[in-house]
């Protein structure tokens, strides 16, 4: 899944969390708590690695179901696409 998300945010660009859980779910086709707090999990994993930034935070009840929880937007930085590049996961997606 790691893979995916750095593949998803380098070929999209920019993407807000409840993007990227969207696409995500679909990618897979999971849905439920449990992966939306799996697939946030894992982009705090690859920020905490130094793979992506995180651009931008709000609070939109109106994307998460009505509940104030925090919405980050992150990025794939250069960090990240070396490690995908010597990973063999940037392909034709740089």
């Amino acid at each position: 899944m790691k893979g995916y998300l750095l593949q998803l945010l380098a070929s999209r660009g920019e993407m807000w969390d409840d993007e990227i859980v969207d696409a995500v779910c679909a990618e897979y086709g999971v849905s439920g708590d449990y992966w939306t707090g799996t697939i946030r999990l894992t982009l705090t994993d690859l920020y905490s690695g130094g793979l992506l930034d995180e651009l931008d935070a709000t609070v939109d009840p109106s994307r998460t179901g009505g509940k104030e929880k925090i919405l980050f937007k992150y990025a794939v930085n250069g960090f990240g696409r070396t490690r995908m590049a010597q990973a063999g996961l940037l392909g034709a997606q740089s």
